[in-house]
């Protein structure tokens, strides 16, 4: 008996490897979500919620970049959250987010639900060889797609 095929993730699934974040329109914010490459494998996905509701769900040395509008935003993500899923319905975490600006926040391991803010330097050495977790569909309606300045207003994925 021949061994089943598996066909391959679409493109639109497969995420590449991180580059540095581009700077971001004034008109927006950027978050940048990741999950340490030294988290236990054995754990399951961290589901991020942006203002209590499912945006990505990142596994071990993975993450996902997003925009949203200026101003006050619930940012969470909780491990095994399921079935109480606490970060959809008690969102507790809120963070000011000013235009312009780009924020790097971890996956606390705890599975607490706060992120662990990181400076820009010290995020992007743990995010060397980090994958973008495309595999989901985000649902949270807050967030939209980034801008680059030098881009205009064409919208990258």
């Amino acid at each position: 008996m021949a061994a089943p095929t598996v066909a391959p993730a679409p493109a639109s699934r497969k995420g590449g490897v991180y580059r540095p974040a581009p700077a971001v329109v004034p008109e927006l914010a950027q978050v940048v979500f990741f999950r340490s490459a030294t988290s236990t494998p054995t754990v399951g996905a961290a589901h991020v919620y942006v203002d209590g509701e499912f945006h990505a769900a990142l596994m071990p040395n993975g993450f996902t970049r997003l925009c949203v509008k200026p101003g006050v935003h619930s940012l969470e993500a909780y491990i095994d959250d399921a079935p109480l899923y606490a970060g959809k319905s008690q969102p507790k975490t809120q963070a000011v987010l000013e235009g312009g600006a780009t924020v790097f926040v971890a996956v606390s391991e705890q599975g607490a639900g706060a992120p662990v803010p990181h400076v820009r330097a010290e995020a992007e050495r743990m995010l060397k060889g980090a994958r973008e977790q495309r595999h989901m569909i985000s649902r949270a309606i807050q967030v939209q797609a980034c801008r680059d300045p030098a881009q205009g207003a064409a919208p990258r994925a």
